[in-house]
């Protein structure tokens, strides 16, 4: 159910690279590209790039842990040397230096300055007598500053782990990700739940009115041994495929419903789930979710499942499965809702509690001019039915003045937090709340 984040490290050069920049810990590249972004304004987006040292450790065991750092130093240099001069650079782990700087007027293209960096650091490097030779892994991605540079860095990490997986010495982007062979997932799909490659996200959303968590939207993963985190556009495809999709959904239903009993105490609020495909409205999906809700004795409105426009059947029936859902004290929302004609018809066949609005591009140059205008008049269309308008997306304080004025009901996105493991939620609630308190809040809350 799915259809859609410090300069030292705190480990040592021999331990497991991380895969994910939650275990790197960032702060102080962000806070410096930041204060490069206050310094150069908001005309230009700025080129993000991971760049990691391919075999790196072998380098160590080679010439020794105080060499290395001599090594890193001249990689650094190498870079600055490089014709477009990086704003920001910091050391991201033992092998990844996270770099940032302008691009070019009129370009968005990161391919050039990549092999640029690439062509930099490829010569020998002379230390103590040692000639060594470094390929690298790269993986970059866009930063506008109406987008969230945390998603930004994420993205352009995953396309650099995309080009070291395979061997490293390349060049990856976030526009143009790589993604692995169907075949390859159709093999790898089957145990996947039996060997723990799947986990829940979570990524709260809070409401106007109170400055208040209302839900949680619950987002499945899957992280491959060998592949590494594959998107969920990429494998949710091969999981109808070969017919697992009910199979998955069970397990995902099973691991919310304890978590939501774990923390009942501490997080008492709706959880969303993603039901990205429409076998997930077929009435096997429904008797499970009404069978999972008694048994688990969740209160009703506590479990929302969110279903994409674009699924929704146009049948008679498909109004008898929505009543039935509610009948059980299951929500039902709308996602990718419009101001159009498969919107309207979806509203009317399903007369959902809530619609979701895709507010990510919102202010952005290249979005159609009439595009803010239809989002408004979607939620003026869903309120005219009674139904509560959230905005997802959200990534900027002008986005969310933005929807706040058009009479949303709360925001989704990077701006109150980005998307966390699930089995964090006991300890990470109540600094999402305060969160939304200090964004949403009165400003004399702040």
């Amino acid at each position: 159910m799915d259809s859609d984040a410090n300069d030292t490290p705190q480990h040592n050069v021999g331990d497991r690279e991380p895969s994910s920049l939650t275990d790197t810990q960032p702060a102080a590249f962000l806070a410096a590209l930041d204060e490069h972004r206050a310094l150069v304004g908001t005309a230009h987006p700025l080129a993000i790039l991971i760049v990691r040292l391919d075999r790196f450790q072998h380098v160590c065991d080679t010439i020794g842990n105080q060499r290395a750092s001599v090594l890193r130093a001249q990689v650094k240099s190498r870079v600055a040397g490089v014709g477009a001069m990086p704003a920001v650079m910091h050391w991201l782990g033992p092998a990844d230096l996270g770099i940032a700087c302008l691009l070019q007027d009129g370009t968005d293209d990161t391919s050039e300055l990549s092999q640029n960096i690439a062509a930099a650091l490829a010569p020998s490097y002379l230390i103590d007598g040692f000639e060594l030779f470094l390929s690298c892994s790269i993986g970059a991605a866009i930063d506008r500053p109406e987008s969230a540079t945390e998603r930004n860095l994420q993205q352009a990490f995953d396309a650099m782990l995309q080009i070291n997986r395979r061997g490293g010495d390349g060049i990856g982007s976030a526009n143009q990700p790589a993604s692995p062979r169907m075949a390859t997932l159709l093999a790898a799909l089957p145990d996947a739940v039996t060997r723990g490659e799947f986990s829940l996200q979570l990524q709260p959303r809070a409401l106007f009115s109170t400055a208040e968590i209302a839900a949680y939207t619950v987002r499945l993963r899957w992280h491959h041994p060998v592949l590494g985190r594959i998107a969920p556009q990429d494998f949710l495809p091969a999981v109808e495929s070969i017919g697992m999709m009910l199979e998955v959904s069970r397990w995902l239903l099973q691991q919310l419903l304890q978590l939501m009993r774990e923390t009942e105490a501490v997080a008492n609020v709706q959880f969303t789930l993603l039901a990205a495909s429409a076998d997930l409205q077929a009435d096997e999906t429904i008797f499970m979710l009404r069978r999972a809700v008694e048994a688990a004795g969740i209160s009703p409105g506590r479990l929302c499942v969110e279903v994409p426009v674009c699924t929704v059947v146009d049948a008679p029936d498909t109004t008898q499965k929505a009543m039935r859902l509610r009948e059980n004290g299951i929500r039902i929302a709308l996602a990718g809702f419009g101001n159009d004609q498969a919107s309207q018809r979806a509203l009317a066949l399903v007369s959902p509690d809530m619609v979701m609005l895709d507010a990510r591009h919102l202010g952005n140059a290249a979005q159609a001019s009439h595009a803010a205008s239809s989002l408004q008049a979607a939620c003026k269309l869903a309120k005219s039915h009674g139904a509560a308008v959230y905005a997802r997306g959200v990534e900027t304080s002008a986005q969310l003045d933005t929807v706040r004025s058009w009479g949303c009901d709360g925001i989704q996105g990077y701006l109150l937090a980005q998307p966390f493991p699930a089995h964090w939620l006991a300890q990470t609630h109540a600094a999402v709340a305060e969160r939304a308190r200090r964004l949403l809040g009165p400003a004399d809350s702040a």
